[in-house]
């Protein structure tokens, strides 16, 4: 069965995260023009999501991407905690360190501005 699984998965997934928007859009767009029935919602939301996320699952082309992309997946090295924790630290220090920067420039750049209106 391999990564057929889980290009499966990644359709039913698919198909409730769409299901869930169509469901959500169904609801604002028909509540524009009547009381909307809760149910009736919620039936064309998930059959949209059907719809769209089957018609792409039958795709023979699609299928077969969503293959390669779970192949790709599985090689992609990632990060240790130790690595993940460590490349944390340099972006939180060097978000501090340009906000000094920043605040010296907004600093400077007032305190001129401000002696030359002053003036």
């Amino acid at each position: 069965m391999g990564n057929r699984k889980y290009v499966h998965l990644t359709f039913m997934i698919a198909t409730v995260i769409f299901s869930w928007v169509f469901i959500q859009a169904t609801g604002v767009i028909w509540s524009y023009f009547a009381r909307p029935s809760r149910l009736m919602v919620n039936f064309v939301g998930i059959g949209l999501g059907i719809i769209l996320v089957g018609s792409q699952w039958m795709n023979k082309e699609k299928f077969h991407r969503v293959g390669t992309i779970i192949n790709e997946l599985k090689r992609v090295t990632w990060p240790t905690k130790k690595e993940t924790k460590t490349a944390t630290y340099v972006v939180i220090i060097t978000v501090f360190i340009a906000s000094i920067i920043m605040f010296s420039f907004d600093w400077f750049w007032s305190w001129v501005t401000s002696k030359i209106l002053t003036s």
